[in-house]
């Protein structure tokens, strides 16, 4: 969150919004994660985390960034993640979200 404190500058409004913005990504992928079929090929699923990762990491949540980064170069390099590594990933950004949406309260 320490991104998202700077660029608002203490302002509690630009916090909000900053934090919306992310919602409006971070949403949205994850739902296209849950979704994503493991048994297919890959590049859509390696495409989103590529795509997620970045905003995870600038919100500050180094464990799922790590996550992601690790799964992404996984299938980078011709490797397949599996259901539960999936459903990791997905639980991970659900409690990242949910932090989020508590903020905006």
């Amino acid at each position: 969150m320490e991104i998202i404190d700077r660029l608002s500058a203490g302002d509690p409004e630009k916090k909000k919004y900053y934090i919306r913005l992310f919602l409006d990504t971070l949403e949205p992928e994850l739902d296209n994660l849950k979704a994503a079929n493991v048994a297919q090929p890959q590049e859509p699923i390696r495409a989103i985390l590529h795509k997620l990762k970045s905003q995870v990491q600038t919100i500050g949540a180094a464990e799922t960034h790590a996550l992601m980064a690790q799964q992404e170069q996984h299938i980078k390099e011709g490797g397949q993640i599996d259901q539960p590594q999936l459903d990791e990933t997905c639980a991970q950004l659900s409690t990242l979200i949910e932090n989020l949406q508590e903020l905006l309260k």
